[in-house]
């Protein structure tokens, strides 16, 4: 049985904010496009169809309220119900949900939840997106990230893409202490499905010569399902590439930072 513990969507890199560690690279796309949602919503059914479950599946951004077809995506997740345990939306608090999400989540029932960041200022629809989400029945979570509030004590900052230079073992210990392969945090963006976020926009921005053992992507008819299923099954089982050029995403060693430092 193939089970993915969390999948993150990625429908868009626009986003309200520019800030300055931000882990999806997202100051570094000068015009981050709206994904075709047809597109999206293919490639979420042609994850559904390689995996037996996935305990939790996400739509993220850039900031994920911005996208207009928002409600279309969430429909689409909703046909495969049996396949996933909760739908999370992750948005930083600067907009309320873009005609239709509302009703898309009330109908997808109570599996769903709005987890929202809140940066202080800068977030400033926080308590208006939370009494609104209260009011149609649709679990939310706050996270502060503000003054003295850090939620898991803020950022880390791993915005560079230079070689490290690690060596065979530190570059063992990079992979073998990293939180988003422990947790089995998979992402995915154009089709292409990443058990690194690193990986995925080192990729997509031409900083890291990434195999293409290394990720699967669901757009491509060369490549059976059995194939498929069998790479995404053995993704996260050894050191990627991309470890060369990480500064370690682990809970014990990574330097925190306070979230959100904007950019000029």
């Amino acid at each position: 049985m193939l089970t993915l513990r969390r999948l993150a969507v990625i429908p868009t890199l626009r986003c309200t904010l520019r800030c300055r560690l931000c882990c999806n690279s997202v100051p570094l796309y000068l015009n981050p496009p709206f994904l075709p949602e047809r597109e999206v919503a293919s490639d979420i059914h042609a994850a559904f169809s390689l995996v037996d479950r996935i305990e939790w599946i996400q739509l993220v951004g850039g900031e994920i309220f911005l996208y207009p077809k928002l409600a279309y995506l969430i429909d689409a997740i909703r046909e495969h119900r049996s396949q996933f345990d909760r739908l999370i939306l992750m948005t930083n608090g600067t907009l309320l949900p873009p005609p239709g999400v509302l009703d898309a989540l009330v109908a997808l029932g109570p599996d769903c939840e709005v987890q929202i960041s809140d940066y202080g200022p800068l977030s400033r629809r926080v308590r208006e997106l939370e009494m609104l989400l209260a009011a149609h029945g649709i679990p939310s979570q706050t996270k502060v990230f503000y003054g003295d509030m850090q939620h898991y004590g803020g950022w880390v900052d791993n915005t560079s893409y230079d070689d490290r230079h690690w060596s065979d073992e530190q570059i063992k210990d990079i992979f073998g202490n990293c939180w988003q392969i422990k947790m089995r945090n998979y992402h995915m963006y154009e089709g292409k499905l990443h058990a690194c976020i690193r990986s995925l926009f080192g990729l997509d921005l031409g900083k890291i010569p990434v195999p293409p053992e290394e990720y699967v992507d669901v757009r491509d008819l060369s490549q059976s399902r059995e194939e498929k299923r069998a790479a995404l099954a053995r993704l996260a089982d050894r050191p990627l590439a991309a470890c060369r050029y990480c500064g370690g995403f682990d809970t014990l060693r990574a330097e925190r930072f306070p979230a959100a430092e904007q950019l000029p």
